[in-house]
């Protein structure tokens, strides 16, 4: 039989007396002792929506996957206000080229994108303003940046 020396051997000691393995500052501990409360046994509860077995819990995400039970996306109207109607309607009338539609669309692009940027410049300014918000409207003057990069790349001569 192995006998210790030194200051290890009283741990070593204790470790013979009780079984215990784990050791804190020279102390033996309790091996269920800080595990998380699924790794303990039975007399821990938990929820009653918590499922008990690898199948409750298949089952459960099977169920989530219904498309009963999700929410159907809110479609946006397509209103189109009496002002766009006669813009879109004097579009139509004056047989603009597409090099001209491209120009529109380009000042309509121009113009979100100056409005969402000085937005952005006065939700930075207002100290109520939540970082989400800033965010928000930056990202999508952002997407509106390259928007109107994109089509002012689109060369649109034939050659």
């Amino acid at each position: 039989m192995y006998l210790a020396a030194g200051p290890m051997a009283s741990l070593f000691d204790r470790f013979r007396r009780d079984g215990r393995y784990r050791f804190r500052a020279g102390r033996s501990l309790d091996p269920h002792e800080e595990l998380h409360p699924e790794m303990v046994g039975p007399e821990v509860s938990v929820g009653a929506s918590v499922p008990n077995t690898p199948e409750e819990l298949m089952a459960m995400q099977q169920g989530d996957r219904s498309e009963a039970q999700r929410p159907e996306k809110p479609e946006k109207p397509n209103k189109i206000t009496a002002k766009v109607k006669q813009v879109l309607d004097l579009i139509h009338e004056l047989d603009t080229t597409p090099g001209e539609d491209q120009q529109i669309a380009l000042t309509l692009v121009r113009e979100l994108e100056d409005f969402h940027d000085k937005v952005v410049a006065d939700l930075q300014d207002d100290q109520d303003a939540k970082h989400s918000q800033i965010a928000a409207w930056a990202v999508d003057a952002d997407r509106l940046m390259h928007c109107r990069i994109f089509l002012d790349s689109i060369d649109l001569e034939v050659e």
